[in-house]
């Protein structure tokens, strides 16, 4: 964008008309008494990831009740048989995704444009200033896009499972069985993903467009603040309330007469997930390979200028993480099958009970985490070499803090609650009459796992082979003196 003349993008005011050397009123050139109140080229933005916003509640609240009764019944002189199998999946697990940035791209390029601005002679340096601001950067580039979670999640799950399997042969010869089988799956984990900034891309580029200026003085040149690959932050704002129960306890008996023989027979195969599990508040990775740069200025300035900054510019940069909430997990199962055989006076009984039991009330809880910084970027600031005609120069010149692969600050404020309860008591009973013989069998392989883990306020890892520099810049500041010239 060059400005050697008047632009159509600025907007003229005409000059007052001086008198020629024979005093006639030659029109001089035209030059206007406010060069431009803003020259912007910036702000440009190529791959992205776009912001994540949720505010809003979830409550899931499912209830099943499964109690199925098996009953066989004989006179004194038959046979009682009474068999149940049972495969059973409860699912009532909860999940929710919401308030998560976008990733940025791969390979992209947004740029300031080039700006060349020649403003009036240094004898109609009193019209006024040139421009009150030239902004060629801001630029952005891949970087990830913020999440945002603002509410919370309820997760109240309720589970009644109690089958009954009953055979009972009461009477002189008789014969009681009763078989129980049951495998059953009952999923009530829940997992709340909320408030994650996206991750940045690699390959890409940020950079403000290079300024030439000679003019009368600016109130601002900024060509920094560009940034490329890096990780979005994510803010986290809410909770988690997470109460399911499950009550599981089926009953096998096998009751004979006087002279029967009663078996009973029970076999649970059952997994209950009760697990928990909470990321929130966590930024993105930064991205490799990326670089974002300050535009370069250079150029003379009359009158000096309120800022110069080509500064600031930031490539592959893990995100920050905010978390202010909590966990609460209170889980309860209770688990407790009987096994009972009974048989008369001249019987055989015989009970077995296999309890194969896999029980997960753990909770994860990971939040307020930066992310990790990536490697191999550059964010420099642009270079600055001015003239500058009045001693006063510069009241701000700012070429540094740039920054590469830096990993995302960590910031958690909230609470963990777990607690839970598992009751596990199966009996198993076989009675026999004077003359009989009984024989009870129990097998028992039980997992439960009730553990918690809290991964909180942690700040990201830094990257590796990053660069972050500082502008070079030179200036030489004449006094008044050298206008009498």
């Amino acid at each position: 964008m060059n400005f050697w003349q008047l632009s159509d993008g600025i907007r003229p005011q005409h000059q007052p008309h001086h008198h020629g050397h024979h005093g006639d009123h030659a029109d001089a050139p035209g030059w206007p008494a406010s060069f431009s109140d803003s020259i912007d080229t910036g702000d440009n933005s190529a791959g992205d990831g776009g912001n994540g916003f949720f505010a809003g509640l979830v409550v899931n609240t499912p209830s099943t009740m499964f109690s199925p009764v098996d009953i066989a019944h004989a006179g004194g002189l038959g046979q009682a048989d009474a068999h149940q199998s049972n495969l059973v999946q409860i699912d009532q697990h909860a999940v929710q995704m919401a308030g998560i940035g976008g990733n940025g791209g791969n390979d992209n390029l947004a740029q300031g444009g080039i700006v060349s601005a020649l403003a009036p002679s240094a004898a109609s340096v009193h019209a006024g200033p040139a421009s009150s601001g030239i902004e060629t950067g801001h630029n952005s580039a891949g970087n990830g896009g913020d999440g945002y979670f603002y509410g919370s999640m309820i997760h109240a799950s309720m589970v009644f499972y109690e089958p009954i399997n009953i055979s009972v042969s009461a009477g002189y010869g008789s014969i009681a069985l009763a078989d129980q089988t049951n495998n059953v799956s009952i999923d009530q984990s829940a997992a709340q993903i909320a408030g994650i900034g996206g991750n940045g891309g690699d390959g890409n580029i940020a950079s403000g467009g290079n300024a030439g200026v000679s003019s009368s003085g600016s109130d601002a040149i900024a060509t920094g603040h560009n940034s490329a690959g890096n990780g979005g932050s994510g803010s986290f704002s809410g909770s988690l309330v997470d109460a399911p129960v499950v009550i599981y306890h089926p009953i096998n008996i096998a009751l004979a007469g006087s002279g029967g023989t009663a078996e009973a027979s029970q076999s649970n195969t059952v997994e209950i997930d009760q697990s928990v599990l909470q990321m929130a508040g966590i930024g993105g990775n930064g991205g490799s390979g990326n670089i974002a740069i300050g535009g370069d200025v250079s150029g003379s300035l009359l009158g000096g200028w309120q800022l110069l900054q080509t500064g600031g510019n930031e490539a592959g940069n893990g995100g920050n993480g905010f978390f202010h909430g909590s966990l609460v997990h209170t889980s309860v199962a209770v688990y407790d099958p009987i096994n009972i055989a009974v048989a008369g006076y001249n019987s055989s009984t015989d009970a077995h009970q296999t309890n194969n039991v896999n029980l997960d009330q753990s909770s994860s809880q990971m939040a307020g985490i930066g992310g990790n910084g990536g490697n191999g970027n550059a964010a420099t600031g642009g270079n600055g070499g001015l003239l500058s005609k009045f001693s006063s120069g510069a009241d701000t010149i700012a070429t540094g803090g740039n920054g590469a692969g830096d990993g995302g600050s960590g910031h958690f404020s909230g609470s963990l609650v777990d607690v839970s309860i598992a009751i596990y008591a199966p009996i198993n009973i076989a009675i026999a009459g004077p003359h009989a013989t009984a024989e009870a069998d129990q097998i028992n392989n039980v997992h439960f796992d009730q553990s918690a883990v809290q991964i909180a306020g942690i700040g990201g890892d830094g990257g590796n082979g990053n660069i972050a520099v500082g502008g070079e810049l030179a200036t030489h500041l004449l006094s008044d003196l050298h206008l009498v010239a």
